[in-house]
């Protein structure tokens, strides 16, 4: 039977399109804030509505009303998307630059002290290390070699420095260290800008936030969880290319930026090859397959393979990494093989990249042509949120109850991925006073990751769905659980995008106060800026 504001809307009855606007706006105000600003909503919920209103005649009073009208809002803000032009200001607008009556060279003083004290605090190897990167302009291969320590150990000291540092200057934002060996005459201005980077630590804040309805995150206890990403150097707009160039993404170097930190990687440049440079391709030999010069016929699999085997011990401290495409040292997928002048096989990977992918087999790994197809980018980027989200209370004091508070947020996102490996997490879990806490976060993590590992399926994501109608819709009458319903149904058949129903249910939630439901990381597993669950299924 059809809702009877439903009839009256659908017969042209203005007062239904008042009680419509009062029912439903807040719902529709919150799904048009994943895709535009703030300041648009007002404006671009005035569209939706003009047009809700104009086409009426084509809604059937049978169907649920929220969902046929977030599909308008859907439409409209797509086309708010794509007319959006980019803002420029002009150079003489911002030609007096601030701060030019000395207060800004004071505040810099101040901070720079500030940043002393705090590495006065720290272990003498650490601070050491810190020191000689930051104010020696060192890399940290020259540091080793200075100090005759293996280079592993340099970039452990000096992750394990800046984390302690920003503990004691009340936050966890350090990006400013990049972790990837330079050529000569680099080292100077990547010292310049770790520099300013030291600045920056004692000036920001100590919340932590991790993807919550603000677009910046949730606050977990005193850090900042920031995924940290590694990522080819050429795909942040490096010129570290064989032809002198880069490869710059733009979803990496825009959308994704302000959300990461980044660990900027580039073997070739480490090995000592240079930018222009010889191609490399692998070929097929007795021993194996060879990462060899295409015209000079060197080869540099032994070099590669050890630089490898160097870096892949540090790479456990970050949540990702994307990897430069066809590439055959760091190409994750369809590598050609060669053999002479005749390609024998499509499914190699690159020397670097295949290392890195044994000593980490749970990593959330991609490369940045298939970062394009938007499932696969919302896989990812949803695995690496959840990944700096456990390791950020695995570093920090945790108790077993904080693990078990952790795990009943992540509860819907694991079991809309494997639901097998989420039963497994609710065994590890219900021993978490009674274990070691070494022995059980090594085994949550292993549980975690594998369960991420798996992609959700739109059958998963509809589960996931229904069980939290279930622990809502008690308190909904009979036609909203029907419109969820509905709204569910229509996401199982490709009509419309995974945002909808989601937004509607925690809509509900919100209304309700179910905190259980509403606090699901599942609703906000990244942030919404990102607008990565705007897609229709295929």
């Amino acid at each position: 039977m059809a809702d009877p504001l439903n009839t009256r809307f659908a017969e042209g009855d203005e007062a239904a399109l008042v009680e419509c606007f009062q029912a439903h706006g807040p719902l529709i105000r919150s799904y048009l804030r994943r895709f535009v600003k703030a300041q648009d909503v007002e404006d671009l919920q005035q569209i939706v509505f003009a047009e809700v209103w104009r086409s009426r005649h084509r809604f059937d009073p049978a169907r649920s009303l929220p969902a046929w009208m977030l599909g308008i809002a859907h439409k409209r803000a797509v086309d708010q998307l794509r007319i959006r032009t980019p803002q420029t200001v002009p150079l003489d607008v911002i030609a007096d630059p601030a701060g030019a009556d000395g207060r800004a060279d004071g505040d810099g003083l101040a901070e720079r002290d500030q940043v002393q004290r705090a590495l006065a605090e720290l272990p003498g190897p650490q601070r050491q290390a810190i020191e000689l990167a930051y104010y020696g302009d060192l890399t940290q291969r020259e540091i080793a070699e200075r100090l005759s320590v293996p280079l592993g150990t340099i970039k452990a000291r000096t992750a394990r420095g800046l984390r302690r540092l920003s503990g004691i200057l009340g936050t966890a934002e350090t990006s400013g260290w990049d972790t990837e060996s330079r050529r000569d005459g680099e080292a100077a201005a990547r010292g310049a800008s770790g520099a300013r980077a030291m600045g920056r630590v004692s000036t920001m804040s100590g919340t932590v936030r991790t993807g919550g309805k603000d677009g910046k995150g949730e606050e977990m206890g005193a850090q900042v969880v920031r995924p940290r990403i590694a990522v080819s150097s050429c795909l942040m707009g490096e010129p570290v290319r064989f032809d002198g160039g880069h490869s710059r993404d733009r979803f990496l170097n825009g959308e994704l930026d302000r959300h990461v930190e980044w660990v900027h990687i580039c073997p070739e440049m480490e090995i000592g090859l240079g930018s222009p440079r010889e191609t490399l391709r692998l070929e097929r030999s007795p021993d194996g397959t060879r990462l060899v010069s295409r015209k000079s016929r060197v080869d540099l699999t032994d070099r590669m393979t050890a630089l490898a085997g160097e870096r892949a011990p540090a790479l456990h401290e970050v949540d990702g990494y994307v990897f430069k495409s066809r590439s055959p040292s760091c190409g994750v997928h369809g590598i050609p093989v060669h053999a002479g002048g005749t390609t024998v096989d499509r499914k190699g990977t690159g020397v670097f990249a295949s290392v890195v992918l044994d000593a980490h087999p749970l990593l959330p790994v991609e490369d940045e042509g298939r970062l394009h197809d938007a499932l696969l980018r919302e896989t990812f980027v949803e695995r690496v949120f959840a990944r700096a989200r456990l390791r950020a209370l695995l570093e920090s004091d945790w108790r077993p109850r904080d693990l078990v508070s952790f795990h009943a947020r992540h509860k819907m996102q694991l079991l809309a991925h494997n639901p097998a490996a989420f039963r497994e997490a609710g065994r590890v879990v219900a021993r978490a006073g009674s274990r070691p806490r070494e022995e059980l976060a090594a085994d949550y993590a292993r549980v975690f990751g594998t369960a991420f590992a798996a992609k959700a399926s739109i059958g998963r994501h509809v589960n996931v769905l229904q069980h939290c109608v279930g622990m809502v819709g008690d308190a909904l009458d009979p036609v909203r659980r029907a419109d969820l319903a509905e709204v569910i149904a229509s996401y199982q058949a490709g009509q419309v995008a995974l945002s909808v129903p989601a937004t509607l249910i925690r809509h509900h939630a919100q209304g309700l106060a179910a905190e259980y439901v509403r606090d699901q990381t599942y609703f906000s597993p990244y942030p919404e800026d990102l607008r990565l669950r705007n897609h229709v299924p295929a």
